[in-house]
């Protein structure tokens, strides 16, 4: 099957899975103990969103707004909490449980190697060299004083 049709098998399951999730919870922790929770995540999902959500968002608009591979990159870490954190505010265990494995760096780092590596091949042409060659005239040396310093 392809994978478009995976992703919409999984999204109409989902609710299922959510509502199995819930009752094992509740039948774990008591209902009004899993309803406390699933609030008390939705409402972490909304201080994470409050809180990096707009300076994350803007800029992941900034680094796409510039078209380049590496940007996109740096950025794809910032559309990770936003979404970690969409998820948390979602009603759910299982949405829950994403999310904040969105929040964890390491996870965000590995995740968006994986997506960055499937998004880089599927846009080269086959048979396309990853490596570009610049001529001496391409390209010159910036002295280490003008280059950007990560701090600023």
């Amino acid at each position: 099957m392809r994978l478009g049709k995976w992703i919409a098998i999984g999204v109409l399951l989902l609710p299922v899975a959510e509502v199995a999730a819930f009752l094992l919870v509740a039948w774990a922790i008591g209902f009004l103990e899993a309803l406390g929770l699933m609030v008390l995540t939705s409402l972490a999902g909304a201080v994470v969103l409050r809180q990096a959500g707009r300076d994350q968002l803007a800029q992941f608009r900034v680094t796409v707004g510039g078209g380049e591979a590496a940007a996109l990159e740096a950025g794809s870490a910032s559309l990770m909490v936003v979404l970690g954190g969409i998820l948390l505010l979602l009603p759910g265990f299982i949405t829950d449980l994403l999310g904040a494995l969105l929040l964890v760096p390491a996870i965000r780092r590995r995740l968006g190697a994986t997506i960055g590596r499937a998004i880089g091949e599927s846009f080269r042409p086959p048979g396309a060299d990853p490596v570009v060659d610049l001529n001496r005239q391409e390209w010159r040396e910036v002295p280490d004083q003008q280059l950007p310093r990560p701090d600023k």
